[in-house]
Order: C-alpha cells, then structure tokens, then sequence
C-alpha cells in the first residue's frame, strides 16, 4: 500500500542498488517460495480436517482445523511490518 507507494516514487528511485543487496531486490523472497509450497498441502489438511470435524460433530477437530490452517508465520509478519512502519 503506502509502503509501495513511497518506495516507488521519485524521491527513492534508484536507491536500491546502493542501499540493498542484490538478493533483497528480487519480485519473490524465499519466504514466500516457501510459504507457496506449503499453503496447498497445510489447506487441504485443515480442510479434511473440518470436514470430519463437521461429520462427526467434534469441536476438537474443528479448532484443530482452524489452528491449522492459521498461517504459522502471520506473528513474525506482523513484527516485521510494525518495524518497517
């Protein structure tokens, strides 16, 4: 949002080569490599989890799937943007 935006305009245009390292520059991180190749799996599990938890009429099973498909880094996310604004 705001972020992109300033960082986008003229004023800090083609400072990034001299202040960021080359790796930091590039459209996707690792992170987000990783978090990609993990989403599909961790959704199907906490949906399959769900739907027994539905059938069954567990509770347990329910906040379970609910846990599990919550993302395991949104804390760290947060702190790194809290530091960046």
């Amino acid at each position: 949002g705001k972020a992109v935006e300033i960082l986008s305009s003229g004023a800090v245009a083609g400072n990034a080569e001299k202040h960021l390292p080359s790796l930091a520059q590039k459209g996707t991180s690792l992170v987000q490599l990783r978090g990609l190749a993990a989403s599909q799996p961790q959704q199907r599990a906490a949906d399959f989890l769900l739907a027994q938890g539905r059938r069954l009429d567990s509770r347990v099973l329910s906040a379970l799937a609910v846990r599990v498909s919550d993302d395991p880094f949104s804390k760290v996310k947060k702190m790194i943007k809290d530091l960046i604004v």
